[in-house]
């Protein structure tokens, strides 16, 4: 019964309902508890994330005003960076003692800001001028410069293919006639040789002659047939006689015989010398007539031609006629007429055997007259058999110098093709002659700028520009260009001429039109390098140029090379002396002008006729109006793009040219960083331009820290839990761009 009583009693339904609302309540209360925390924890790290951009972007508002003012570049500076940051994250969230419910009870335990990235760095650096030159750049490089280049594209485009062809066929033609020189030669030497016996054979030699021994053979037999029938007792009478004539006409012989033969030998020797000439001028020939064959294949998508597609302002119209651009391409036309036939050489080969084979018989006939003579002298002979003999060997002798030496008909031949061709050449050599004299000028001139008197205080620049340039280089992980140690300028060539002065030039103008080409089809960056470089340097002033060319007192120009006043220059060659940069960019603006002035050469002098000589007379005009144009600058600061295209180009142009010539590298961004370096005190690679920022911050818990707890051990947030706090880090970073 009691048993029964007390399972009764617990199965009293009376209060079950309460104690399960009990337990559900709860439940609901601790899972909306942590709810609440847990929405408090995220919107405290938004509000901390938040506050650490805020504090960020303060801590970049502190910038260098002078390096931003003066090269557009932003770089750390200013105020202190960490209490920037510090505040201004602070100011996020409000601070203790207002009276009034707060959801967040935020606490900042510490800040600090690092940085990141340096305006030193190439990447950074290029980033940074690229977002300051984007909207400059195009617009001047394209109105200033190249819609001034594009008119002259297709004559520059036709003079450089010109200049090329010519200064190649001239090379092997000048060849071709050098080995043709030397075989006329060989013969004239072998023509000499066989002159050389001609006293032995029609003349009298050591008081005898051939004709003398045979006219006296006859007596020579009376005497033998006297003294051969002498009586018992009687004496010969005309021994002496007998032995002085064989003697006599034995060494006459014997002497005929063996010059005759050395002059043989040095026929054939020369004959071989002879056609070895005569075949390394056909290949002469050979490749003049390639080179000639390659022009008639035009090059397109050059530099010039992508030039002349291009719209630009103004739809700038060709300034060459096509009547004048015909007449260059009309003097490489009439090269052709430089080249000899493959039939020619197959006469003149022959032509040199036919001297060697005539004096060969010579050489035979001297051997039978000999043979003949010595039969004589041994035996009785007929006096006619022996003079028939000699006619025979005068015969032919005397045909041999006819043809070789008086008057030497087949070699006259050949003497007045060359003769002929030497017309027009001898002309040409006085032109060449005249170019070489300016382009001797012109290099002096260079050379008188580099050997001005240095200043210590100028050298001290460069020396101190050096050491931050070699800095950046390293600080980059580069480095340092070895070849940047001498200038190198088409105006600077110890071995060159003039002949390859015009070939550097004409090379260069076409990598400055590709170079243009390339700008203007969008390629954009090192475009913007270039602009940066020209609007925020300084470039050397070109009227100080007039104290060299005048030869004047030279001071002016040694006080202008300060680091101060060629730094365009400077970023541009990268030589560490002061007067290497300016003469470099003097000698490439001397390059550029004989280019265009060689151009317009071309046509002016046409009407010469032979393409050589028109190439010479070119030269020697573009050089002439090079050295104007080069006094134009120093007086003016400027020089006419040409006389076809009435425009100005100014020393700064050029510059610009140049710099899109040679190419962006990394050294040039290590000399521009060095000199702005040089120019504000800063050390680049110690100024920043990313900036990061980390914020440590904790929020009051209002719920079951324990739990949250829990949560960071495991992950599910990021963080760690103090008493009833909840405390975590933010970082976040930034930069100017």
């Amino acid at each position: 019964m009691r048993k029964k009583f007390r399972l009764e009693r617990f199965a009293d339904p009376n209060g079950s309902v309460s104690v399960f609302l009990i337990i559900a309540t709860a439940g609901i209360l601790l899972f909306t508890a942590l709810l609440v925390d847990y929405a408090r924890v995220a919107a405290f790290q938004k509000q901390i994330e938040l506050a650490a951009q805020s504090g960020i972007r303060s801590s970049l508002s502190a910038y260098d005003g002078a390096l931003y003012d003066r090269y557009g570049l932003f770089g750390a500076g200013g105020s202190d960076r960490g209490e920037l940051f510090a505040h201004a994250a602070e100011n996020n969230w409000e601070p203790d003692g207002y009276n009034h419910f707060r959801l967040l009870q935020i606490e900042m335990s510490s800040s600090h800001v690092d940085s990141y990235e340096v305006l030193g760095t190439h990447a950074v650096f290029n980033r940074q001028v690229l977002e300051e030159m984007k909207y400059k750049a195009p617009i001047d490089f394209t109105l200033e410069v190249a819609s001034r280049f594009a008119p002259i594209a297709s004559a520059m485009k036709e003079a450089s293919a010109s200049v090329v062809v010519l200064e190649q066929i001239r090379k092997l033609y000048d060849q071709r006639e050098a080995h043709l020189h030397a075989i006329l030669d060989n013969q004239r030497n072998a023509a000499a040789a066989g002159g050389a016996i001609e006293p032995l054979i029609t003349g009298v030699h050591a008081g005898y002659s051939l004709l003398s021994i045979v006219s006296g053979y006859s007596s020579y037999i009376g005497w033998r047939n006297h003294d051969a029938v002498l009586k018992e007792g009687e004496q010969p009478a005309y021994t002496n006689e007998i032995s002085s004539y064989v003697s006599q006409a034995s060494s006459q012989a014997g002497e005929l015989v063996s010059s005759a033969i050395t002059a043989a030998k040095l026929h054939q020797e020369l004959e071989m010398k002879s056609l070895k000439e005569l075949q390394e001028a056909e290949s002469c020939d050979t490749q003049m007539r390639s080179i000639i064959q390659q022009t008639k294949q035009e090059q397109m998508n050059t530099g010039y031609d992508r030039m002349n597609k291009q719209q630009l302002p103004g739809n700038p119209a060709t300034a060459v006629s096509e009547g004048e651009l015909s007449q260059m391409q009309q003097t490489k036309q009439s090269l052709e007429q430089l080249l000899l036939s493959p039939e020619w050489y197959v006469n003149y080969r022959r032509d040199i055997s036919d001297q060697v084979v005539s004096f060969s018989e010579v050489e035979v006939k001297s051997l039978g007259f000999q043979t003949s003579l010595s039969s004589g002298l041994s035996n009785a002979t007929s006096a006619v058999e022996l003079s028939e003999s000699l006619n025979i060997l005068q015969n032919i002798y005397r045909d041999y110098t006819q043809r070789y030496i008086r008057p030497g008909v087949a070699l006259q031949v050949r003497e007045q093709e060359l003769l002929n061709r030497e017309s027009s050449d001898s002309q040409r050599k006085r032109k060449e002659q005249a170019a070489q004299s300016k382009w001797n000028e012109a290099k002096d001139l260079l050379q008188s700028m580099k050997t001005v008197p240095q200043k210590e205080e100028h050298q001290k620049q460069f020396d101190d520009v050096k050491k931050r340039y070699e800095a950046n280089l390293h600080f980059n992980e580069l480095f340092e260009d070895e070849s940047a140690a001498e200038p190198d300028s088409n105006l600077d060539r110890d071995n060159g001429d003039a002949h390859e002065a015009a070939e550097a030039s004409m090379s260069a103008m076409g990598n400055i039109f590709a170079g243009m080409a390339d700008m203007l089809d969008n390629i954009r960056d090192p475009l913007y390098m270039n602009e940066y470089i020209v609007h925020r340097f300084t470039a050397f002033n070109p009227l100080k140029f007039k104290a060299i060319l005048q030869s004047a007192d030279r001071s002016e120009f040694a006080d202008a090379l300060s680091l101060n006043n060629q730094e365009v220059e400077y970023v541009l060659y990268g030589f560490h002396q002061p007067a290497a940069n300016v003469s470099a960019a003097y000698g490439e603006i001397f390059a550029t002008r004989l280019a265009i002035r060689t151009m317009e050469g071309l046509i002016e002098c046409r009407s010469l006729g032979h393409p050589l000589l028109v190439l010479a007379a070119a030269l020697l005009y573009g050089l002439e109006k090079t050295m104007e144009d080069m006094v134009s600058l120093s007086q003016k600061g400027t020089t006419p793009l040409s006389k076809y295209a009435a425009v100005d180009l100014t020393y700064l142009d050029y510059l610009r040219l140049f710099l899109l010539l040679h190419g962006s590298d990394e050294q040039r961004i290590s000399r521009t960083i060095a000199v702005i370096e040089q120019n504000t005190g800063l050390t680049l690679t110690k100024t920043s331009t990313g900036l990061s920022g980390e914020l440590t911050a904790s929020v009051n818990l209002w719920f079951l820290p324990g739990l949250m707890k829990s949560f960071t051990r495991f992950n599910i947030l990021k963080g760690k839990v103090k008493g009833n706090r909840y405390e975590t880090t933010k970082t976040i970073g930034w930069s100017y761009g």
